[in-house]
């Protein structure tokens, strides 16, 4: 075959093939290529796990556990980073967790400056309930605690010294006559009992009071007509609740000022009137604590309330609040937990 014929045959070919494409009209855009779609998942382990916290969350702070639903809501920022409202909902309670432990922790300051270390202890407790790392808080109750318990064994050293004392004294008096006879022994027996009731006063001053009041209760049982010696135990329990209000210890002096009237056996007027103040103080001020704690910890709540209820039992508004605090508490416990 000639070159010439083969040229002719592929020019035709390519000829052809030109002829089959087809050919876009005039004017007309080529179509762009088809995007590919991307669809979120509205669901999915995340999701149900920020769905669950934040349902644990709301449930804590129902109940007064600010600490806990702010580390629920911390869970639902983690797994889901791009929801805002979470986010902010968590700054929110933040802020008012910090809000809450500034005001706890100033009461706890002024209740240590006032030497009322039962109040001190529940407002730091109650620090650490809503920021369990509280440097502050946790050094308090630590010192506190020492302190409480200095207190305790100088307590038991002096009450095993004073129980040594009454047991000499009892054993004096038990003791068999001397030279002298019955003379002899009716002029110890009032050296005796002033032995005892002198014993009893040095208890008053340096230890628990309460064993101090026991003790004299018992001295004044046993010598009832003694006024001069009454009216000396009466002015001591006196002194002591004084001291107990300079130092804010309002509930401690109201019933010392109480028990100073009793083993005196006689009216005082200042002392029934420093009483009656101190309680009407007390009732106030547990009776604006609990309304306060209504909102975040119900139980803390009852105890305040009760506690304003004893020390002013005319106190209607607390006695109202408390019978509404019991009730919330009540309906609180029904829940039940997720």
């Amino acid at each position: 075959m000639s070159r010439r014929p083969l040229a002719a045959l592929v020019a035709a070919g390519l000829l052809g093939a030109c002829a089959q494409a087809p050919s876009a009209p005039d004017g007309a855009e080529e179509a762009p290529a088809p995007k590919t779609i991307f669809v979120k998942p509205s669901g999915g382990p995340r999701a149900e796990a920020a769905r669950r916290h934040r349902d644990l969350a709301k449930a804590a702070r129902s109940a007064g556990d600010l600490a806990t639903a702010r580390d629920h809501l911390g869970v639902v920022v983690l797994v889901e980073p791009d929801d805002a409202s979470a986010r902010q909902e968590l700054d929110a309670l933040a802020a008012e967790i910090r809000k809450r432990v500034n005001g706890h922790l100033e009461e706890a300051r002024e209740a240590q400056r006032g030497g009322d270390a039962g109040r001190a202890s529940s407002e730091y407790l109650r620090v650490l309930a809503l920021d369990p790392r509280n440097a502050e808080a946790t050094r308090a109750l630590k010192e506190i605690d020492r302190q409480n318990m200095a207190r305790a064994q100088s307590s038991r050293a002096s009450r095993v010294r004073v129980e040594d004392l009454f047991a000499d004294a009892r054993a004096a008096r038990a003791a068999p006559p001397a030279k002298g006879g019955a003379a002899a022994t009716a002029s110890t027996e009032p050296r005796d009992a002033s032995y005892d009731l002198e014993a009893r006063l040095e208890l008053l001053r340096s230890s628990d009071p309460s064993v101090a009041l026991r003790e004299l209760k018992v001295w004044v049982d046993a010598n009832p007509r003694d006024r001069a010696a009454r009216q000396k135990i009466g002015a001591a329990v006196a002194d002591r609740a004084k001291e107990a209000e300079g130092r804010g210890q309002k509930a401690l002096a109201y019933t010392l000022y109480e028990q100073a009237v009793v083993l005196r056996g006689e009216p005082q007027r200042d002392w029934t009137a420093s009483a009656a103040a101190l309680r009407k103080q007390v009732g106030e001020e547990r009776y604006g604590e609990g309304v306060r704690l209504m909102r975040t910890d119900i139980d803390a709540a009852v105890r305040s309330l009760e506690a304003a209820v004893q020390a002013d039992p005319k106190n209607a508004l607390a006695a109202a609040k408390l019978r509404e605090a019991q009730a919330a508490q009540q309906k609180l416990r029904k829940i039940p937990a997720k």
